[in-house]
C-alpha cells in the first residue's frame, strides 16, 4: 500500500495566503484556500484504491473551520514541528511508520494538479530514493520517499525561497540519494501566480482530466466583481 499526505493550513481569514492580501481581503483569501482544498479533494477521489489519503493541518485547535468539507475517507492529524521542513519530515515519518511502501506529501495551493502528477510520482519512486514535484518559482509542491531521510529537510534550506529545490537536490546528492521528478506545477502565493493560473485555465490547448472548477469559479467571480467595483469608483 502507498500513502498520500495533503499538508495544509486551516483556511482562517487573515491567517492563510496572506501574500495575496494586496488584492484580496483576508476573508477572500480564506475562501480561495477552501476552493483549493475542494478541487484537490476531487483529484484525490480519482486516485487508485491502493492509495490511502491523509490530511495534516495547522493550527491544530482550529480544525472546525474546515472539518465539514473533509471527505470521510481521509485520515486527519495535526502538524508538529518548528518549521516547514520539520513539519514535513514529521508527517512523512509518521505515515512511513505505519508500514507503507511509498509516501508522498503535497501542498494544497496547487489547483492545477492532476491525478497523473501524483501517479507519476509513485512510479518515479520505483527507481529513485526521492521524488520531487517542481514549482515554477524554484520550490516544490510534492516530495515522496520510501524511507526516512531527515537530512533532506535540513535547517539550511531557506523555505519559501527560490533556491529550495536546488538546495534539496544538493543535499540528496551529497547523501548519495537518487532524485527523480514528476510534472511541474504552479503554486499560488502571489497576484502574479493567480494571474498566470487564470491565463492557463483559459488556454484551450490544455486538456484537463479534472478541471479545477471551484477555484476557477471563485477567482473569476472575485476578479469580475473587483474590476467592476474599480470601474464604478473611477467613474464617480
Amino acid at each position: 500500500m502507498n500513502a498520500l499526505i495533503l499538508m495544509t493550513r486551516v483556511p482562517i481569514p487573515g491567517k492563510t495566503k496572506t501574500r495575496l492580501m494586496e488584492i484580496l481581503t483576508g476573508e477572500e483569501c480564506a475562501k480561495l484556500h477552501t476552493q483549493f482544498l475542494l478541487d484537490l479533494f476531487r483529484v484525490c477521489s480519482m486516485l487508485s484504491p491502493g492509495i490511502d489519503i491523509y490530511l495534516t493541518y495547522t493550527p491544530k485547535e482550529n480544525l472546525s473551520y474546515m472539518k465539514d468539507i473533509i471527505p470521510r475517507y481521509m485520515n486527519i492529524f495535526p502538524q508538529s514541528g518548528n518549521d516547514l521542513g520539520n513539519k514535513m519530515d514529521n508527517a512523512i515519518n509518521k505515515i512511513l511508520c505505519k508500514g507503507y511502501e511509498k509516501v508522498i506529501l503535497i501542498g494544497t495551493d496547487i489547483p492545477e494538479i492532476q491525478p497523473s502528477n501524483i501517479e507519476k510520482a509513485f512510479c518515479v519512486l520505483e527507481d529513485k530514493d526521492v521524488c520531487l514535484g517542481p514549482t515554477e518559482d524554484g520550490g516544490y509542491y510534492l516530495i515522496g520517499m520510501k524511507e526516512k531521510h531527515p537530512e533532506i529537510f535540513s535547517n539550511n534550506i531557506r523555505w519559501g525561497k527560490k533556491s529550495v529545490i536546488e538546495g534539496t537536490i544538493d543535499i540528496a546528492n551529497r547523501n548519495n540519494k537518487t532524485v527523480g521528478f514528476t510534472y511541474k506545477c504552479c503554486d499560488i502565493d502571489t497576484k502574479k501566480d493567480l494571474t498566470k493560473f487564470m491565463f492557463k485555465i483559459k488556454d484551450k490547448n490544455i486538456r484537463w482530466d479534472i478541471f479545477p472548477k471551484n477555484t476557477y469559479k471563485f477567482v473569476n467571480e472575485i476578479l469580475f466583481y473587483k474590476f467592476n467595483e474599480t470601474k464604478t469608483n473611477t467613474n464617480r
